[in-house]
């Protein structure tokens, strides 16, 4: 039962709006570039993986979350955590291509990419390792003890891969029902599973990294201005009484102004007032900036030329 559906990761949404909007002569343009090429292959191996996990008829009556946050002593970022009825399991989603080395002293992943370039990571055993410590504590302050397993998975079978002694199980994804099957005992409830979920559900955090501008270090003043059209990726549509026009293409759209104002947010700051927003979306006048601004019911403060408006609900 899916309780927590997959979500692209923030991140990947704000690097998407920040190399989108960045010039590609900005200094840091290509390794900017690169992360989000990582980010979005980590989200699609993660979304590929739960649809996996969906399929399988053996956890019909078990509940499965993507992208667990939950306070701990120990930082926890749990790709994809499943409560089955004896026991909770992680999952760490590796979605790489080309030859991985896991290493078992030091433990380390290194990485031979297509091209030859080599790449050295932490390896994941221990990032779960932590993960696993993190959330028996979490359920041990909430009086629950119940097994906790975990397992690497990879989605896709583009990657070669050579081990060393490893202490926790590292599988392709068609091998989920097998090592499900291995831990999932039907009649053997030791909690109940509802209970656990809805502590869960009860303790999930949010984690962003925005505004990326400042996480990045990255002089706002270098992103493109403009409400960006879908239709031919050019900047600067111009606002027509109703929607907006894009004079490239000849392409309107009523709404682009909203995915404009998501990447202020994501980028430059959580509250915008009316004199930046006719910056950031290049309109003139201070009315159809208010009348924009008012219409989305954004949370307010201040009054007259003194207000500002709060994003993070768009």
């Amino acid at each position: 039962m899916l309780v927590k559906p997959f979500a692209p990761s923030s991140l990947t949404k704000g690097l998407q709006a920040l190399v989108t909007r960045l010039q590609p002569t900005h200094p840091q343009y290509q390794s900017l570039q690169q992360e989000l090429k990582i980010k979005e292959a980590g989200d699609f191996g993660e979304q590929y993986v739960m649809k996996e996990l969906q399929q399988i008829a053996l956890l019909n009556d078990c509940y499965i979350f993507h992208n667990v946050i939950l306070p701990s002593v120990i930082p926890m970022q749990i790709d994809i955590l499943l409560i089955v009825p004896n026991a909770i399991i992680l999952l760490e989603i590796k979605n790489i291509r080309g030859t991985v080395h896991f290493k078992s002293d030091p433990r380390q992943l290194i990485r031979t990419s297509e091209s030859g370039e080599v790449h050295v990571f932490t390896h994941p055993e221990i990032q779960l390792e932590q993960y696993i410590q993190g959330m028996r504590h979490f359920l041990h302050t909430q009086h629950i003890s119940i097994p906790i397993y975990g397992a690497v998975v990879f989605p896709f079978n583009n990657v070669n891969i050579h081990r060393e002694d490893g202490r926790l199980p590292i599988l392709m994804a068609k091998e989920l029902p097998i090592f499900l099957h291995q831990h999932i005992e039907k009649n053997k409830e030791t909690v109940t599973m509802t209970a656990i979920k809805n502590l869960i559900l009860s303790h999930l955090r949010d984690k962003t990294p925005f505004p990326l501008c400042q996480y990045y270090q990255i002089d706002d003043s270098a992103l493109r201005r403009g409400v960006y059209c879908e239709n031919c990726a050019e900047f600067g549509m111009e606002k027509l009484k109703i929607g907006w026009h894009c004079q490239m293409c000849q392409h309107r759209c009523r709404d682009a102004h909203i995915q404009a104002l998501k990447d202020y947010y994501m980028l430059i700051g959580e509250t915008i007032t009316n004199r930046e927003c006719r910056d950031f979306l290049m309109i003139g006048s201070e009315h159809i900036a208010k009348r924009i601004l008012q219409k989305l019911q954004l949370p307010r403060s201040g009054s007259n030329k003194y207000s500002s408006y709060k994003l993070s609900g768009l």
